[in-house]
């Protein structure tokens, strides 16, 4: 019989609350050994019959390193395993101890709340040097539910991160954008949203499908600078934020592969 993967998790953010609530319903295999909030003055709680065997620290990234370095001094003798969450950061920066590995484990996902549920059917990124960590990545994301694991050596992590970040958070500004927008013409912007709902799933399917360069379509891939420029101006009276982002946008469509 396999051996029961006892899982501390710290962080009782977003990220670390979806991955206690998912490992506490996984069964067979995983036991979710505590749930610690990072900000505990001490993980005394992680040498209680000789602690967990994974760790898993899902803090802010300015703190991973003074709250592992506090659980690996406080975890039992079963650790063997420690992880963090930040997908710019190596696994190099969590605290070195005897027989532990270290893993960078990012779920290629947003959590804009704590929902288990986010982490089924996804990709996560790994990172490590350590061939054994790398196997128990590709197992855990199986296991979770997880497609598969992708995996990025250590020095590219800045960009993979830029990566994501333009893919989620960038989707999310536009629309934020959308709503500065909606407020100039005077349309309540749920209203704008729901007429435009069918446009961005259909572009973001198109360019999920095929190259930026084949589906783009409108006046940048027309090369029309009559309408660009007219745009341009209706911007004028826009935060200059939107004017630079609009810009960059037209820079961007005349450099694509």
């Amino acid at each position: 019989m396999q051996k029961q993967v006892s899982i501390a998790v710290i962080g009782r953010g977003k990220l670390g609350s979806s991955f206690a609530q998912k490992i506490s319903k996984m069964g067979a295999g995983y036991k979710l050994f505590a749930h610690l909030p990072a900000r505990s003055k001490s993980f005394h709680r992680l040498s209680e019959s000789e602690g967990p065997s994974v760790i898993i620290v899902a803090s802010r990234d300015a703190e991973i390193q003074k709250v592992a370095k506090m659980a690996v001094m406080s975890a039992g003798k079963n650790l063997s395993l420690m992880i963090h969450c930040s997908g710019s950061n190596q696994s190099t920066i969590l605290p070195i101890r005897k027989g532990v590995t270290r893993l960078t484990l990012h779920p290629i996902q947003t959590f804009a709340k704590a929902d288990p549920s986010l982490l089924k059917n996804i990709y996560f990124m790994a990172s490590t040097d350590e061939a054994s960590a790398r196997k128990w990545a590709a197992k855990f994301v199986k296991d979770i539910g997880g497609i598969d694991t992708i995996f990025i050596k250590g020095k590219d992590l800045a960009l993979y991160h830029t990566l994501v970040v333009f893919a989620a958070n960038f989707t999310t500004l536009i629309g934020g954008a959308v709503e500065i927008f909606s407020k100039s013409l005077h349309i309540p912007p749920e209203q704008i949203k729901k007429a435009i709902t069918p446009l961005m799933q259909q572009s973001l399917d198109n360019v999920l499908k095929e190259s930026a360069k084949k589906v783009l379509t409108g006046p940048l891939a027309r090369k029309d600078y009559t309408t660009i420029l007219k745009h341009r101006l209706a911007l004028q009276k826009q935060p200059k934020s939107l004017r630079k982002i609009y810009e960059g946008f037209v820079m961007l469509s005349e450099k694509l592969p």
